[in-house]
Parts: structure tokens; sequence; C-alpha cells
């Protein structure tokens, strides 16, 4: 299957995130406290960086992590 990042950072390097720091759609949704539509969203807005790998997206959760640090706003208590 090939590999394609989607909403990058500005820098123009390719990460393709380790197996271990790999998030699915409904983790992202439970790691920002948030509803699955909501990262489909987010996702579509460019708002978080993911991966496109086949039919099924992937999230760096080191990359999430800083984003949220970031931007605390995103994170729903």
């Amino acid at each position: 299957m090939a590999l394609q990042k989607k909403h990058t950072e500005s820098d123009s390097k390719i990460i393709i995130p380790e197996s271990d720091d790999r998030l699915n759609q409904r983790q992202v949704a439970e790691l920002f406290g948030r509803t699955e539509q909501t990262i489909i969203a987010w996702k579509k807005q460019g708002k978080i960086p993911y991966f496109q790998l086949g039919r099924f997206p992937i999230f760096s959760k080191s990359q999430l992590t800083n984003l949220a640090l970031k931007n605390p706003h995103l994170i729903n208590d």
C-alpha cells in the first residue's frame, strides 16, 4: 500500500511515524476528548496532520501532542 502524507507541517520533510507512534482516528478522538466526526472535520480542514495508508488515515501521536501543546484550545477537558 502506498503511504502518502496529507496536511503536513510547513517543512517539506516527510517523516512516516514509527508503528509505536501511530494512532487511528478513534484513538485521536480519545486523545483530544472529541468525537470521531470532529477529527474527520479537522482532518478535512487541515487542522491536524495525518498520513493516508490505503484508505485509512493514520496519525502521529508525537505530532499531535506537539500540536496540542501549542494549541490547548483543541483539547476538550
